[in-house]
């Protein structure tokens, strides 16, 4: 276990590798910020198609025996599966990274896994990390989608009835599962979403859309407790090809005070799962107690976003943190705090952007990551940001 608490403001970084579905790929930077995996040339070897086969067979065989009855089998073998894939899961059939998938295998089967909602915090109570729970704002008359047409049987396109149900006050979605393919777009301030349990918001169309785009200026809004589920599971082979901008849920412009609490999301395996956008991107947003899955570019990414805190989030084989393009935008002052990164999980005060960006208000403390690693390098001519106070279990630094 190592800890890092030292501010870190040396090295230049053209590229950095990203845990993605288990394996390691470096990557490369659009225009937007944002990440972009880099093309790799493959190369076929005689006879590896058998030789795969024949050792994933074996591997499923040997995780099944070891996992039954445990919790969260089937992203395990997502993992090992991914690897395979890639023609890398020899590559990844270390020793080291057997006992480590043991040690999860057995944490998850005794503890019942980490876990991040509105009543359950992914980090253990301490002095630093205090929170254990997060109270919703209150809703003020809230309507149902369904009394706006929405039929929540996951197979009809419910977001016309999302929208109405937005546009006429704050929302409380009964349960069920509901189809949003188009986009709610909200743009009133004080405008609160919230789900009850056993409700589920799904996507079932590979397209670069947001299922909930937050338009500046406004403030105060709020989307508490959903389930996302999108449709893009796997990782993005052609990038020139619709869903690597799946983003579910996006503001854009000034929106202030934005509160993202309590959701999960899975199967977004694009550029990221929240993402503030833009010049001026905002100031005050709480990010806390969300559990985001399988999203190695990003789970939050603030860009051009001031005065946020994400907390008590729990990222597994994902990464957050604020970033931007250049030195004119400003994404300082922001506070990532007690969140929990597991499975290659990668959290970062800051390491993009041309021009000397200076990241050296945002503050990075009190985080777990169990594997992984912690990005501290600035961009050329930048600053870096403070970090202290971190858990580094079987992970590193950048």
């Amino acid at each position: 276990m190592m800890r890092f608490g030292a501010s870190i403001s040396h090295a230049r970084l053209v590229c950095y590798r990203a845990e993605v579905g288990g394996y390691n790929v470096r990557e490369l930077r659009l225009r937007d910020g944002l990440p972009r995996p880099r093309h790799r040339e493959i190369q076929s070897v005689h006879g590896m198609s058998m030789k795969k086969s024949i050792v994933v067979g074996v591997i499923l065989i040997v995780v099944s025996l070891l996992v039954i009855n445990t919790p969260g089998v089937t992203r395990h073998f997502q993992t090992v599966y991914a690897a395979w894939d890639d023609g890398r899961l020899l590559d990844r059939l270390t020793l080291h990274n057997l006992m480590r998938w043991w040690r999860q295998f057995r944490d998850e089967r005794d503890s019942g896994a980490h876990r991040a909602s509105l009543t359950s915090s992914p980090v253990p109570a301490t002095a630093s990390c205090p929170d254990t729970s997060f109270t919703p704002p209150k809703l003020v008359d809230p309507r149902s989608p369904k009394a706006f047409g929405a039929t929540g049987n996951g197979k009809t396109d419910d977001t016309r009835a999302f929208q109405a149900a937005v546009d006429a006050g704050d929302v409380l979605v009964p349960a069920g599962t509901y189809v949003l393919n188009h986009t709610v777009v909200v743009t009133a301030s004080n405008r609160h979403i919230q789900c009850e349990p056993g409700a589920t918001l799904k996507k079932t169309v590979r397209e670069d859309s947001n299922m909930f785009n937050f338009e500046g200026p406004s403030t105060g809004n709020s989307l508490v407790g959903c389930n996302f589920v999108g449709a893009n599971p796997t990782r993005i082979r052609d990038w020139d090809s619709p869903g690597h901008y799946d983003i579910p849920v996006q503001t854009n412009g000034a929106v202030d005070n934005f509160t993202l609490a309590g959701n999960s999301f899975r199967d977004f395996f694009g550029q990221s799962m929240f993402q503030t956008e833009g010049q001026g991107g905002g100031t005050g947003a709480v990010l806390v107690f969300n559990s985001f899955a399988n999203c190695p570019l990003y789970g939050i990414a603030l860009v051009g976003s001031v005065k946020g805190r994400i907390a008590y989030n729990l990222a597994d084989n994902c990464r957050m943190g604020p970033e931007n393009n250049d030195a004119t935008q400003d994404t300082g002052g922001n506070v990532l705090e007690c969140n929990r990164m597991i499975n290659g999980g990668n959290i970062t005060g800051g390491s993009n952007g041309e021009g000397g960006v200076d990241y050296s208000g945002n503050v990075v403390r009190h985080n777990i990551l169990d594997g992984g690693y912690m990005q501290v390098s600035p961009p050329e001519r930048g600053k870096a940001a403070r970090y202290i106070d971190n858990t580094c279990n079987d992970c590193g630094t950048e």
